[in-house]
């Protein structure tokens, strides 16, 4: 455990400007089986990129481009903030698969209420946590941070003057919104080893300086289970960890080189967006992101949505559905998301792939639209399923 810190918070006032949004082409809508509700998108390496709402119909309901300053745009949803609705989302600058930037809180005239600067895109998630002193609910953000450090890396081929070349340190960390105290920081390199990554130093990221900082680990998603542990998911190791909320201990590990428990029938690769379904007994009910891909391996065939279940007497880990492409094909190489909505459909964002889904909870496809052309630059972080409350007119 590093010690902890304050996280700057800041506060801006509203910009508002129109732009031409993306267009949402949609090809399948069962009417009659799609989940109520409206698309929330960050469309990312296209014209108009920002953060957008459509309807069912794929017209646009609201654009946020212009009413933030100018960056890369993820992670853009409805969200809980001082016991009312608002938007979240991530505003900044990513190069090699990270970022740097702020995780903004919006209010419903699209203003920002706060931010938390210095902080990467790969989560932002804002629960409410009972304070025990106060009796009050406090707002806690969970959020990813990755910080090139020195290591000795003279294992993969790296040497200088003194060994040292340099790697990528992922932190989860929990967030006081209100004060930015840093609750809980978890830091990848003092818990999981360099040789646990199927990824190796090379290009982009050879480790031979800061800016070309070996990614060993990166860090795609953090949940919270109830007992206060997190589940925190590696891209790199292909592994999902059950970190300890009192001392950042592993508890377990999924998949990847050390898996504690049996897959089966079934694997995952380079997922993303790890969530918790269901808690019960000694059941852990998961979905997760299998992009089942590696650019550094061989592709391992589409990528897909699982929902999963741990047995943790018998340490079996069964693939209880999965969630195939609208068409053959869809290898996303970076993000996706997969939502459980409340009438048990699945939605899911393809990530790289320009599409999202809808699926019954039996696995038919019952919504499907693109932004983009499968195999072009256009992508979408995270999509999310949700009712839109409304954009009120600034003052």
């Amino acid at each position: 455990m590093r010690s902890k810190g304050i996280l700057t918070i800041l506060t801006f006032g509203t910009l508002a400007v129109t732009q031409s949004p993306p267009t949402l082409s949609v090809t399948v809508n069962d009417a009659s089986r799609v989940m109520p509700g409206s698309i929330y998108l960050a469309p990312d390496k296209v014209p108009g990129a920002g953060p957008y709402v459509f309807d069912l119909a794929g017209n646009t309901v609201f654009s946020g481009v212009g009413r933030i300053s100018p960056g890369s745009i993820h992670d853009f949803q409805p969200c809980i903030y001082r016991k009312s609705l608002n938007f979240c989302l991530w505003q900044g600058a990513t190069a090699k698969g990270y970022g740097n930037g702020s995780a903004l809180v919006l209010n419903r005239s699209f203003g920002i209420e706060k931010a938390v600067s210095g902080v990467d895109y790969h989560e932002f998630d804002i629960k409410q946590s009972l304070d025990t002193t106060t009796g009050q609910l406090k707002d806690i953000a969970l959020l990813t941070t990755y910080t090139p450090v020195r290591r000795d890396l003279s294992d993969y081929g790296i040497s200088s003057d003194d060994d040292q070349g340099w790697v990528i340190d992922c932190h989860l960390r929990s967030v006081d919104m209100s004060s930015g105290k840093v609750l809980f920081d978890w830091s990848s390199l003092d818990h999981v080893p360099l040789n646990e990554s199927y990824v190796l130093p090379t290009g982009a990221i050879n480790g031979l300086s800061e800016s070309f900082a070996w990614d060993y680990f990166h860090l795609s998603s953090i949940a919270r289970l109830s007992s206060g542990d997190y589940l925190v998911s590696s891209r790199h190791t292909s592994t999902i960890y059950r970190v300890s909320g009192k001392d950042g201990s592993i508890v377990w590990r999924l998949g990847g080189k050390a898996s504690n428990f049996k897959l089966k029938g079934f694997t995952f690769s380079s997922q993303h967006d790890v969530r918790v379904v269901k808690e019960r007994g000694d059941t852990l009910t998961l979905s997760l992101f299998d992009n089942a891909y590696n650019t550094f391996t061989d592709p391992q065939g589409d990528s897909s949505g699982k929902i999963i279940e741990l047995n943790m007497a018998k340490k079996t880990a069964s693939l209880l559905r999965q969630y195939n492409p609208p068409q053959a094909g869809f290898q996303s190489g970076d993000g996706g998301s997969v939502q459980v909505l409340l009438n048990g459909n699945v939605f899911i964002g393809w990530g790289s792939i320009p599409y999202v889904s809808e699926y019954a909870a039996n696995g038919k496809l019952v919504y499907s639209a693109s932004f983009g052309v499968v195999g072009s630059s256009a992508s979408s972080y995270r999509a999310f399923k949700a009712p839109f409350f409304g954009v009120t007119p600034a003052h």
